[in-house]
């Protein structure tokens, strides 16, 4: 779910639009957690919850952006996102294996790495 999903959904409220990529049902969401004897748990979150995440996540990725850190998540999903709106993927393969995809562009484009430095500004005495 939080691949096909941008805060910029969220701003524009595509979430809503039941035709668009980024459409997210209320309470129609799962998340698997894990019990104290060790089983797998499937539990219904709610839209708000799913809109929290995206947030969160766009708040942590501002961060290592801060830090000078490229994260190799963001630039994967905005690769698929990119191959889904030009209709290189269709939405159907997004929803199916959006998981999948997201791992395949993670691991092609590598490690984590820095970011370039940028050249200081010069300071006026």
């Amino acid at each position: 779910m939080l691949v096909r999903l941008t805060q910029q959904d969220v701003v524009y409220r595509r979430y809503l639009l039941r035709e668009h990529r980024s459409y997210v049902p209320d309470f129609g969401v799962y998340i698997k957690v894990q019990d104290a004897k060790g089983d797998v748990e499937y539990r219904a979150i709610s839209r708000q919850l799913v809109l929290f995440c995206v947030e969160r996540r766009k708040a942590w990725r501002m961060l290592q952006s801060k830090a000078g850190i490229v994260n190799k998540d963001y630039a994967a999903q905005r690769s698929i996102l990119a191959d889904v709106d030009a209709g290189k993927i269709s939405q159907e393969e997004l929803f199916a294996h959006g998981e999948q995809l997201m791992r395949d562009r993670v691991q092609s484009a590598g490690v984590a790495k820095p970011a370039e430095p940028r050249p200081s500004p010069a300071l006026v005495a």
